[in-house]
């Protein structure tokens, strides 16, 4: 099988765990059926996305970003989906709407006795939001707590997670984790890409309800104004990095070039400057008061109950493997 997933340029730990997660899980996967795709951990479920593939099978994956109004049975098959909200919008048995597969960590060797509590208050961003040039550090100073970006290597990061006392995140397999490992989390919106129905498809899976904590309610403006200057900037630069040294910038009449040209750049980087600090001190305030809320956290049993669902279905993948390899 080959395997599915969304790749990330500067990295995402709840993306890249796919690449070893499923070694564990599954014995042989990758030798099996080659005209199988695996679509795995991560909001993958698109109608575009299926189409590309000839056969798939879905092993927790959730849908959250394009259109998809049903499945093609025939092509797709379905081992579980992360929550009840995907389940419903592919005419999918409620019952295999389980949970996000990311929380089997806690049965790895490795991740089971991780020194629980011991890591104090961590506050994961979304992979948009850390992709902004600001001074992590500084936030955490303002904020009272450690950031943990979500491009670090994954198993540093969800052994950040497992041994922290309380996670804020703003990425959802932030939450996913610590949940699994019964550690009390708050979810933070401050970046435009946060998937509300992503998260609540998880949230109802686990029987959580959730309320979204918001941050950057008045500098919000900044932000944006900061994130398109940073945008112009990087088109500018790669424009000119793939034109003839004499080669004039291509403009539609009454467009704005995207080529700010020396002092353009100039104005963007002393902007980019200015409002870091206004914005590192915003969200570390909010942040702060963010981490004093009540937290959330899944009833006592209720993630043992869905490992189990997992594994039951995990189960019959593997009898699949076999099957197709001769084992059985």
């Amino acid at each position: 099988m080959r395997l599915y997933y969304s790749v990330s340029s500067s990295g995402n730990f709840g993306d890249d765990m796919n690449e070893w997660f499923w070694d564990e899980m599954l014995t042989g996967w990758r030798e099996a059926e080659p005209d199988v795709t695996m679509f795995g951990i991560g909001t993958i479920l698109g109608q575009k996305i299926l189409a590309d593939h000839r056969r798939v099978l879905v092993c927790g994956s959730g849908a959250g970003y394009g259109a998809l109004d049903g499945i093609d049975h025939g092509k797709v098959d379905v081992a579980w989906v992360r929550g009840p909200r995907t389940a419903a919008m592919i005419g999918l048995d409620r019952q295999l709407a389980i949970t996000d597969p990311a929380c089997m960590v806690t049965t790895m060797p490795g991740f089971s006795d991780l020194p629980r509590g011991s890591g104090g208050t961590i506050f994961i961003p979304h992979r948009s939001t850390a992709r902004l040039e600001l001074d992590w550090k500084t936030i955490g100073h303002h904020a009272g707590l450690r950031v943990v970006l979500p491009s670090n290597e994954a198993r540093d990061v969800i052994a950040e997670i497992g041994s922290a006392g309380l996670v804020v995140t703003e990425s959802m397999h932030g939450a996913i984790f610590a949940d699994a490992f019964r550690v009390p989390w708050i979810p933070i919106r401050i970046s435009n890409e946060f998937n509300d129905f992503k998260w609540h498809d998880w949230a109802d899976s686990v029987e959580v309800q959730m309320q979204v904590q918001e941050a950057l309610a008045l500098p919000r403006k900044l932000w944006f104004l900061l994130r398109d200057a940073k945008a112009r900037l990087a088109a500018g630069k790669a424009i000119k990095a793939s034109s003839p040294p004499d080669a004039v910038p291509a403009r539609q009449a009454g467009s704005v070039p995207a080529d700010l040209g020396d002092a353009g750049r100039r104005r963007v980087k002393t902007m980019a400057k200015a409002l870091a600090p206004v914005l590192e001190l915003a969200i570390g305030r909010d942040l702060k008061r963010v981490s004093r809320t009540s937290p959330c956290l899944s009833r006592e049993g209720v993630v043992a109950n869905r490992i189990d669902r997992i594994r039951d279905q995990l189960d019959l993948v593997q009898r699949r493997i076999d099957r197709n390899l001769g084992k059985i």
